[in-house]
């Protein structure tokens, strides 16, 4: 009579589906934290996170207000934001020398900063010559 020896290695012991399944119940709770922890990162549905450039735009227009300094506005269907034609530009000029209380040649020097600065319009298309209004303050608040 043959003896019969059974074989172990069909058979998983209960310790290793216990580990097995405790190891998968990790995972899933790993991956369930980390999808709710990035969530919190991403902005939510209907709130506008401000572009860098814009939000610096809009905080140095803040500070550039009161009648020493070019004023924005009048031209905004045809010039972008920060800009003002140079033509508004150059019809400022007396009011902040006056407000100023700058030399009767300044004019002249504000004048120069202005050709400085002056971007003109984009070749073939149909525009106007125009400055950043933002720098013109900037360069104006450096002139004293």
């Amino acid at each position: 009579m043959a003896t019969t020896r059974s074989s172990s290695l069909g058979r998983v012991p209960l310790r290793g589906w216990l580990f097995y399944f405790s190891t998968l119940a990790l995972l899933l709770l790993y991956f369930w934290l980390i999808s709710r922890f990035s969530q919190d990162w991403r902005p939510r549905e209907g709130v506008q996170v401000p572009d860098d450039v814009q939000a610096a735009r809009e905080l140095l227009a803040q500070k550039f207000t009161g009648s020493q300094y070019f004023q924005i506005g009048g031209e905004k269907d045809q010039i972008p934001y920060p800009y003002i034609s140079v033509v508004n530009a150059r019809t400022q000029i007396e009011r902040i020398v006056k407000e100023r209380k700058l030399a009767p040649g300044a004019g002249h020097q504000i004048n120069q900063i202005i050709e400085k600065l002056t971007v003109p319009a984009p070749p073939r298309m149909v525009g106007i010559d125009h400055v950043n209004a933002l720098q013109l303050n900037l360069a104006l608040d450096q002139l004293r």
